[in-house]
C-alpha cells in the first residue's frame, strides 16, 4: 500500500462508521462495550501535557459510565508512533483505543517508511477537541502585529528566525503554512520541545516562535512575550484580546491542534456507534469539558464520519506543505 496518497480502501475504512450511525448520536444505557473487560487508552506522549490530561479526563469519565477500568497508558517516543503501531497491532475488540492528536495524520507524509497507515489503519471514533497556536515575539523584536511581521520579513527575507519544539512538529508546519500564505520567509530553528526553545524566545537568541498557547500564557500576561496571532479562525479563549491571523488579514490560514479517539482497524460498526455515543455523553460532562477548557482547548464533540473527512482533509493539507517545503523531522 502506498504511503504517500491516500488510497480507496484508506476512504472506505474511515467511511465505513457513516452506514451505521444516525446524524445525531443519540444516548446508550450505561454498561461495557467490552463486556466488562477493563479499557486501555494509549497516549502518544509522556503524562503530565495537555494530552495526557485530556485523555484521562474522558477516561476517568467513561470509566464511571461503563463501571470497568480505563487505563491511560503512556507510550511516548517518535512523535506518536510508537504508540500508534501498538494500538493498529491490537485486537479490534474495543479493548484498545488511543487518545490520539493531529500528528496521527501529518506522520504519514514526514515519515514514508512508517510502519502502518494513519489512515486506512485505524477506526474513527470521536472526534474531541482542537486547540490553537499563537505567534510570540520577545519584547525587543519590533513586530507587534502580522502585518508588522510581514513588513520585517519582505524587508529581509530569510533572516528572521523563529523557534519551533522541534523538526517536523505540528508548530513548524503551522507556521510554515503561515509564511507561505502570507508570501514571507522565515529561517527556522528547531529546538529538542518547547522549553528550550521558550528560554532561547525570553532571553532573545531568537526573536519569534510557534507555541501552545498554554506555553506562553503567562508570559503573555506578564508582557515579557508580545502575542502576534492567534492561528485558530476563533480567538484564544485565555487570550481574547489578542487578534487572529484571519482578522489581521490572513483570509485563508487556519492551523491548530485536534485530539480525538480512535481504534484499530476492523471494529466492530455496532461497538463503534456505541463507544461514540459514549465518548459524546462524557464530553457533554460540564466537569471534564472545564478540563479541556483550563487547557484553552475548545471541545468538539464529532462523531466518527466528521472525524473521518477531517483526518482525509488533514492528509490533504499538510502532505501538500510537507513535500512542498521539503519538511524533515530529523
Amino acid at each position: 500500500m502506498s504511503q504517500r496518497n491516500p488510497t480507496r480502501r484508506a476512504v472506505l475504512a474511515l467511511a465505513a462508521p457513516m452506514a451505521v450511525l444516525p446524524a445525531t448520536i443519540r444516548a446508550q444505557p450505561t454498561a461495557s462495550p467490552t463486556a466488562g473487560r477493563p479499557v486501555k487508552m494509549i497516549v502518544g506522549f509522556p503524562p503530565g501535557g495537555s494530552t495526557d490530561i485530556f485523555a484521562r479526563a474522558l477516561s476517568d469519565e467513561l470509566s464511571k459510565m461503563w463501571s470497568v477500568p480505563v487505563v491511560v497508558e503512556n507510550r511516548g517516543g517518535a512523535n506518536g508512533i510508537i504508540a500508534t503501531e501498538a494500538l493498529v497491532k491490537s485486537e479490534p475488540n474495543g479493548e484498545t483505543l488511543m487518545f490520539t492528536i493531529s500528528s496521527h495524520v501529518t506522520n504519514r507524509a514526514l515519515y514514508p517508511n512508517l510502519p502502518y497507515n494513519p489512515l486506512s489503519d485505524v477506526t474513527p471514533i470521536g472526534l474531541v477537541a482542537r486547540s490553537p497556536f499563537i505567534v510570540v515575539g520577545n519584547p525587543r523584536f519590533p513586530a507587534r502585529s502580522l502585518q508588522d511581521l510581514i513588513r520585517l520579513a519582505s524587508d529581509k527575507p530569510g533572516d528572521i528566525d523563529y523557534a519551533s519544539p522541534g523538526p517536523g512538529s505540528a508548530q513548524q508546519l503551522a507556521m510554515e503554512l503561515l509564511t507561505k500564505t502570507a508570501g514571507i520567509r522565515l529561517n527556522h530553528v528547531a529546538y529538542r520541545g518547547g522549553a528550550p526553545a521558550m528560554t532561547d524566545l525570553l532571553s532573545g537568541v531568537v526573536p519569534l516562535a510557534l507555541l501552545t498557547t498554554t506555553q506562553v500564557l503567562n508570559q503573555v500576561r506578564e508582557g515579557l512575550l508580545t502575542p502576534i496571532g492567534v492561528t485558530t479562525a476563533a480567538r484564544s479563549t485565555m487570550l481574547p484580546n489578542v487578534p487572529t491571523m484571519a482578522e489581521q488579514g490572513l483570509r485563508d490560514y487556519e492551523a491548530d491542534v485536534w485530539f480525538g479517539v480512535i481504534g484499530p482497524a476492523r471494529m466492530p460498526q455496532p461497538m463503534v456507534q456505541r463507544m461514540a455515543a459514549d465518548v459524546s455523553r462524557a464530553l457533554s460532562n460540564p466537569a471534564v469539558q472545564e478540563r479541556f477548557t483550563s487547557q484553552d482547548a475548545v471541545v468538539l464533540n464529532r462523531p466518527p464520519e466528521e472525524f473521518a473527512r477531517l483526518m482525509l482533509d488533514e492528509d490533504r493539507k499538510w502532505s501538500e506543505l510537507i513535500r512542498a517545503a521539503n519538511i524533515r523531522p530529523e
